[in-house]
Protein backbone atom coordinates (compact mmCIF):
# COMPACT_ATOMS: atom_id res chain seq x y z
CA UNK A 1 0.00 0.00 0.00
CA UNK A 2 3.20 2.38 0.14
CA UNK A 3 2.55 3.36 -3.04
CA UNK A 4 -0.76 4.35 -2.99
CA UNK A 5 0.06 6.23 0.33
CA UNK A 6 2.61 8.47 -1.85
CA UNK A 7 0.67 9.53 -4.53
CA UNK A 8 -2.19 9.70 -2.77
CA UNK A 9 -1.51 11.34 0.91
CA UNK A 10 -0.45 12.20 3.22
CA UNK A 11 -4.23 13.20 3.96
CA UNK A 12 -7.50 12.24 2.30
CA UNK A 13 -10.44 13.94 2.75
CA UNK A 14 -13.91 12.19 3.03
CA UNK A 15 -17.00 14.13 2.91
CA UNK A 16 -19.85 12.27 4.31
CA UNK A 17 -17.72 9.75 6.51
CA UNK A 18 -18.90 8.46 9.06
CA UNK A 19 -21.61 6.13 7.34
CA UNK A 20 -21.76 2.92 4.97
CA UNK A 21 -19.63 3.91 2.09
CA UNK A 22 -18.23 6.64 3.67
CA UNK A 23 -17.05 5.09 6.61
CA UNK A 24 -15.81 2.03 4.49
CA UNK A 25 -13.75 5.40 2.03
CA UNK A 26 -12.34 6.16 5.41
CA UNK A 27 -11.39 3.01 6.31
CA UNK A 28 -9.98 2.28 3.63
CA UNK A 29 -8.14 5.02 3.14
CA UNK A 30 -6.17 4.55 6.17
CA UNK A 31 -5.79 0.66 5.77
CA UNK A 32 -3.56 1.73 2.81
CA UNK A 33 -1.44 4.79 5.07
CA UNK A 34 -3.36 7.64 4.79
CA UNK A 35 -4.52 10.01 7.32
CA UNK A 36 -8.16 10.78 7.21
CA UNK A 37 -9.93 14.06 7.55
CA UNK A 38 -13.47 12.73 8.07
CA UNK A 39 -16.23 15.62 7.56
CA UNK A 40 -20.01 14.48 8.52
CA UNK A 41 -23.28 16.56 9.91
CA UNK A 42 -23.70 14.71 13.36
CA UNK A 43 -20.93 15.21 15.67
CA UNK A 44 -21.34 12.16 18.04
CA UNK A 45 -20.98 9.73 15.94
CA UNK A 46 -18.28 11.32 13.82
CA UNK A 47 -15.98 11.61 16.63
CA UNK A 48 -16.67 7.77 17.00
CA UNK A 49 -15.83 6.41 13.82
CA UNK A 50 -12.81 9.14 13.34
CA UNK A 51 -11.40 6.75 16.95
CA UNK A 52 -12.13 3.87 15.19
CA UNK A 53 -10.36 4.32 12.09
CA UNK A 54 -7.29 5.82 13.70
CA UNK A 55 -6.95 3.00 16.42
CA UNK A 56 -7.97 0.31 13.81
CA UNK A 57 -5.23 1.63 11.38
CA UNK A 58 -2.98 3.49 13.44
CA UNK A 59 -2.96 7.09 11.29
CA UNK A 60 -4.09 10.46 12.07
CA UNK A 61 -8.14 11.22 11.72
CA UNK A 62 -9.59 14.67 12.23
CA UNK A 63 -12.88 14.96 12.22
CA UNK A 64 -14.71 18.16 11.08
CA UNK A 65 -18.09 18.73 11.61
CA UNK A 66 -19.97 20.55 8.83
CA UNK A 67 -23.22 21.15 6.89
CA UNK A 68 -22.85 19.89 3.14
CA UNK A 69 -25.78 22.15 2.19
CA UNK A 70 -24.13 25.38 3.80
CA UNK A 71 -23.20 28.12 1.38
CA UNK A 72 -20.37 28.65 3.34
CA UNK A 73 -18.80 24.90 3.09
CA UNK A 74 -15.85 26.11 1.57
CA UNK A 75 -14.65 28.59 4.19
CA UNK A 76 -15.69 25.09 6.84
CA UNK A 77 -13.45 22.99 5.05
CA UNK A 78 -10.16 25.60 4.58
CA UNK A 79 -10.09 26.61 8.29
CA UNK A 80 -10.16 23.07 9.40
CA UNK A 81 -7.53 21.43 6.78
CA UNK A 82 -5.27 24.80 6.28
CA UNK A 83 -1.99 23.00 8.16
CA UNK A 84 -2.69 19.60 6.05
CA UNK A 85 -1.53 18.42 2.73
CA UNK A 86 -4.66 16.95 0.97
CA UNK A 87 -3.86 14.09 -1.82
CA UNK A 88 -7.07 12.48 -2.02
CA UNK A 89 -10.47 13.83 -1.87
CA UNK A 90 -13.23 11.35 -1.62
CA UNK A 91 -17.25 12.91 -2.48
CA UNK A 92 -19.61 10.35 -0.81
CA UNK A 93 -22.80 12.29 -0.16
CA UNK A 94 -25.96 12.93 -1.12
CA UNK A 95 -30.12 13.99 -0.29
CA UNK A 96 -32.47 11.35 -1.87
CA UNK A 97 -35.87 12.74 -1.32
CA UNK A 98 -38.37 10.63 -2.17
CA UNK A 99 -41.78 11.67 -4.18
CA UNK A 100 -43.25 12.86 -7.35
CA UNK A 101 -41.39 16.06 -8.21
CA UNK A 102 -44.00 18.53 -7.88
CA UNK A 103 -45.14 17.00 -4.42
CA UNK A 104 -41.70 17.21 -2.79
CA UNK A 105 -41.07 20.67 -0.63
CA UNK A 106 -39.11 23.09 -2.75
CA UNK A 107 -36.32 23.51 0.17
CA UNK A 108 -35.81 19.46 -0.09
CA UNK A 109 -35.26 19.84 -3.90
CA UNK A 110 -32.65 22.81 -3.28
CA UNK A 111 -30.65 21.53 -0.43
CA UNK A 112 -30.47 18.16 -2.30
CA UNK A 113 -29.44 20.14 -5.56
CA UNK A 114 -26.56 21.94 -2.90
CA UNK A 115 -25.25 18.81 -1.76
CA UNK A 116 -25.36 16.68 -5.27
CA UNK A 117 -24.14 19.48 -7.37
CA UNK A 118 -22.46 23.08 -6.05
CA UNK A 119 -20.96 21.30 -2.76
CA UNK A 120 -18.86 19.16 -4.67
CA UNK A 121 -17.57 22.16 -7.29
CA UNK A 122 -16.96 24.70 -4.30
CA UNK A 123 -14.51 21.79 -2.83
CA UNK A 124 -12.90 19.87 -5.97
CA UNK A 125 -11.95 24.01 -7.01
CA UNK A 126 -10.47 24.06 -3.24
CA UNK A 127 -8.84 20.88 -3.25
CA UNK A 128 -8.06 20.08 -6.80
CA UNK A 129 -5.77 23.41 -7.60
CA UNK A 130 -3.25 22.18 -4.96
CA UNK A 131 -3.70 19.03 -6.28
CA UNK A 132 -2.34 19.93 -9.66
CA UNK A 133 0.06 22.10 -8.56
CA UNK A 134 2.10 19.40 -6.72
CA UNK A 135 1.33 17.16 -9.39
CA UNK A 136 0.13 14.26 -7.90
CA UNK A 137 -3.46 13.63 -6.58
CA UNK A 138 -6.53 11.63 -6.52
CA UNK A 139 -10.57 12.41 -6.41
CA UNK A 140 -13.15 10.20 -6.45
CA UNK A 141 -17.00 10.94 -6.80
CA UNK A 142 -19.61 8.55 -5.94
CA UNK A 143 -22.03 8.52 -8.38
CA UNK A 144 -24.76 6.15 -9.17
CA UNK A 145 -26.56 4.31 -11.78
CA UNK A 146 -29.66 6.19 -11.40
CA UNK A 147 -27.90 8.61 -13.13
CA UNK A 148 -28.18 7.54 -16.52
CA UNK A 149 -31.91 7.90 -16.64
CA UNK A 150 -34.93 10.04 -15.39
CA UNK A 151 -37.53 7.76 -13.66
CA UNK A 152 -39.91 9.03 -11.09
CA UNK A 153 -39.72 9.67 -7.16
CA UNK A 154 -36.27 10.34 -7.71
CA UNK A 155 -36.05 13.52 -9.71
CA UNK A 156 -33.63 15.49 -7.95
CA UNK A 157 -31.86 12.63 -7.20
CA UNK A 158 -30.97 10.94 -10.52
CA UNK A 159 -30.46 14.23 -12.13
CA UNK A 160 -27.72 15.35 -9.45
CA UNK A 161 -26.10 11.96 -9.87
CA UNK A 162 -25.90 12.36 -13.68
CA UNK A 163 -24.58 15.96 -12.59
CA UNK A 164 -21.19 14.28 -10.59
CA UNK A 165 -20.94 11.33 -13.23
CA UNK A 166 -20.26 14.05 -16.13
CA UNK A 167 -18.41 16.19 -14.11
CA UNK A 168 -16.30 13.41 -13.04
CA UNK A 169 -15.52 12.60 -16.43
CA UNK A 170 -14.63 16.08 -17.46
CA UNK A 171 -12.30 16.10 -14.07
CA UNK A 172 -11.01 12.61 -15.28
CA UNK A 173 -9.93 13.74 -18.89
CA UNK A 174 -8.56 17.17 -17.92
CA UNK A 175 -6.62 16.80 -14.89
CA UNK A 176 -5.29 12.89 -16.12
CA UNK A 177 -2.03 15.14 -18.02
CA UNK A 178 -1.00 17.18 -14.50
CA UNK A 179 -1.23 14.18 -12.70
CA UNK A 180 -4.10 14.15 -10.52
CA UNK A 181 -6.06 10.26 -10.84
CA UNK A 182 -10.26 10.90 -10.63
CA UNK A 183 -12.62 8.42 -10.89
CA UNK A 184 -16.27 8.33 -10.71
CA UNK A 185 -17.40 5.27 -9.17
CA UNK A 186 -21.49 4.08 -10.81
CA UNK A 187 -22.97 2.80 -7.44
CA UNK A 188 -25.58 0.14 -7.58
CA UNK A 189 -27.44 -1.55 -5.06
CA UNK A 190 -25.04 -1.25 -1.71
CA UNK A 191 -26.27 -2.43 1.48
CA UNK A 192 -26.53 0.68 4.13
CA UNK A 193 -30.11 1.19 7.07
CA UNK A 194 -31.20 3.50 3.59
CA UNK A 195 -31.00 0.78 1.17
CA UNK A 196 -32.31 -2.33 3.39
CA UNK A 197 -35.13 0.16 4.30
CA UNK A 198 -35.83 0.38 0.62
CA UNK A 199 -35.12 -3.77 -0.04
CA UNK A 200 -37.51 -4.01 2.57
CA UNK A 201 -40.55 -2.77 -0.42
CA UNK A 202 -40.13 -4.84 -2.94
CA UNK A 203 -41.86 -6.63 -4.69
CA UNK A 204 -39.81 -9.81 -4.40
CA UNK A 205 -41.36 -11.52 -7.29
CA UNK A 206 -40.27 -9.37 -9.71
CA UNK A 207 -36.77 -9.94 -8.67
CA UNK A 208 -35.89 -13.50 -9.54
CA UNK A 209 -34.26 -12.94 -13.01
CA UNK A 210 -30.56 -12.87 -11.91
CA UNK A 211 -29.38 -14.06 -15.57
CA UNK A 212 -32.03 -12.09 -17.77
CA UNK A 213 -31.07 -10.26 -20.93
CA UNK A 214 -33.22 -7.37 -20.16
CA UNK A 215 -31.76 -4.26 -18.60
CA UNK A 216 -35.02 -4.39 -15.83
CA UNK A 217 -35.17 -7.91 -15.12
CA UNK A 218 -31.26 -7.73 -14.22
CA UNK A 219 -31.62 -4.23 -12.55
CA UNK A 220 -34.43 -5.72 -9.86
CA UNK A 221 -32.56 -8.90 -9.67
CA UNK A 222 -29.52 -6.56 -8.28
CA UNK A 223 -31.53 -5.21 -5.79
CA UNK A 224 -31.79 -8.53 -3.61
CA UNK A 225 -28.06 -8.94 -3.99
CA UNK A 226 -26.62 -5.38 -2.63
CA UNK A 227 -22.59 -4.63 -2.67
CA UNK A 228 -21.24 -3.83 0.73
CA UNK A 229 -19.77 -0.45 1.36
CA UNK A 230 -16.15 -1.87 1.57
CA UNK A 231 -16.52 -3.44 -1.96
CA UNK A 232 -17.13 -0.23 -3.35
CA UNK A 233 -14.40 1.57 -1.50
CA UNK A 234 -12.01 -0.81 -2.60
CA UNK A 235 -13.34 -0.55 -6.21
CA UNK A 236 -13.12 3.10 -6.40
CA UNK A 237 -9.54 3.29 -4.79
CA UNK A 238 -8.47 0.59 -7.24
CA UNK A 239 -9.75 2.29 -10.33
CA UNK A 240 -7.61 5.63 -9.44
CA UNK A 241 -5.06 5.89 -12.56
CA UNK A 242 -7.09 3.71 -14.77
CA UNK A 243 -7.76 4.00 -18.46
CA UNK A 244 -11.65 4.12 -17.76
CA UNK A 245 -13.33 7.69 -15.92
CA UNK A 246 -15.98 5.02 -14.56
CA UNK A 247 -15.81 2.06 -12.31
CA UNK A 248 -18.30 -0.20 -10.58
CA UNK A 249 -18.21 -2.57 -7.68
CA UNK A 250 -20.27 -4.93 -9.15
CA UNK A 251 -20.18 -6.46 -12.89
CA UNK A 252 -23.78 -6.53 -13.30
CA UNK A 253 -23.67 -2.35 -12.47
CA UNK A 254 -21.31 -2.38 -15.53
CA UNK A 255 -23.55 -4.44 -17.56
CA UNK A 256 -26.66 -2.08 -16.35
CA UNK A 257 -24.98 1.25 -16.75
CA UNK A 258 -23.96 0.01 -20.88
CA UNK A 259 -27.07 -1.41 -21.02
CA UNK A 260 -29.19 1.48 -19.91
CA UNK A 261 -26.93 3.37 -22.26
CA UNK A 262 -27.68 1.65 -25.37
CA UNK A 263 -31.59 1.83 -25.13
CA UNK A 264 -33.59 4.43 -26.78
CA UNK A 265 -34.19 7.44 -24.42
CA UNK A 266 -37.86 6.37 -23.83
CA UNK A 267 -36.80 2.89 -22.74
CA UNK A 268 -34.32 4.10 -20.33
CA UNK A 269 -36.38 6.38 -18.90
CA UNK A 270 -38.68 3.14 -18.75
CA UNK A 271 -36.40 0.73 -17.11
CA UNK A 272 -35.40 2.57 -14.64
CA UNK A 273 -39.17 3.97 -13.62
CA UNK A 274 -40.23 0.09 -13.70
CA UNK A 275 -37.34 -0.18 -11.25
CA UNK A 276 -38.75 2.22 -9.18
CA UNK A 277 -42.07 -0.18 -9.56
CA UNK A 278 -40.68 -2.66 -8.07
CA UNK A 279 -41.41 -1.15 -4.27
CA UNK A 280 -44.90 -1.37 -3.04
CA UNK A 281 -44.96 1.13 -0.60
CA UNK A 282 -42.28 4.49 0.09
CA UNK A 283 -39.85 3.31 2.42
CA UNK A 284 -38.96 4.23 6.11
CA UNK A 285 -36.03 5.91 5.69
CA UNK A 286 -34.41 7.98 2.58
CA UNK A 287 -31.12 9.39 2.12
CA UNK A 288 -30.84 12.44 4.23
Amino acid sequence: MTDFSERYGPWALVAGASMGIGRAFSHDAARRGVNVVMLARGEELLRQIADEVRDEHGVETRPVVADLTDPEIGSVVAAATDDLDIGLFVYNATIAMHGRFLDVALDDQLASVAVNCATPITLLNMLGRPMVERSRGGIVLVSSNGGTAGAINFGTYNAGKAFQWILGETLWTELRDQGVDVTTIMVGPTSSPNFNAFQATLDRDLCDRRDSDVPLDRARARLLYPSTPEEVAAAAYDALGSDSPVCFSHPDDDWIFRASLALPRDEAVATWRGLQETATRTPDRIAR
